[in-house]
């Protein structure tokens, strides 16, 4: 595994794991409130492939050994790193989107292995119940609440504004199939 491989996969637990902690405490039980969210079924190979301009394939990513609360994730692979993305999907039952980002927002800062950077967050408007961006160099994360659930769609280029707006127009698709 490249250097850069390793560093995207560290950034990519160490979101997955702010995300579910995030979960947990979104809810003040401890554990997610149950997970029946198939991560695939929220944005089609050719949903993606349209928005992203390149053709895309689908995988889900087996996460059964975390439980069955476990957040279901699914890869959108593209030609090359960056042309794709990682869909991570839960229903958390929040009752407060602010107080569920605010957590959210300090679970990821904290827990961080050395050498990797710290994140840096902007709220964005106009999606889902709250939404954010989780930027570090050379990838982002766009998170989402809406009707009580969450997603996060973790892609590996920076966060240029073509990108994101490719991350909010998959984001717009995955929230139709939630409601």
């Amino acid at each position: 595994m490249t250097r850069l491989s390793q560093s995207v996969a560290t950034i990519m637990i160490v979101g997955l794991t702010g995300f579910i902690a995030a979960c947990q405490q979104a809810n003040n039980t401890g554990s997610s409130a149950g997970n029946n969210i198939d991560a695939c079924k929220l944005v089609s190979a050719d949903q993606a492939s349209s928005i992203l301009g390149t053709k895309i394939t689908v995988r889900a990513i087996d996460t059964s050994a975390a439980g069955p609360d476990a957040a279901s994730m699914c890869n959108y692979a593209g030609d090359s790193i960056g042309s794709g993305f990682m869909l991570i999907a839960a229903h958390i039952g929040y009752s407060d989107a602010a107080a569920t980002v605010a957590s959210q927002k300090k679970e990821e800062s904290s827990h961080l292995p050395p050498g990797i950077p710290h994140p840096t967050f902007s709220d964005i408007k106009g999606l889902g119940d709250a939404a954010y961006l989780y930027e570090t160099p050379g990838s982002f994360q766009l998170h989402v609440l809406a009707h009580g659930n969450a997603i996060v769609i973790n892609r590996n280029t920076a966060a240029s504004a073509d990108a994101v707006e490719q991350a909010r127009q998959i984001a717009q698709v995955a929230l139709q199939r939630l409601k």
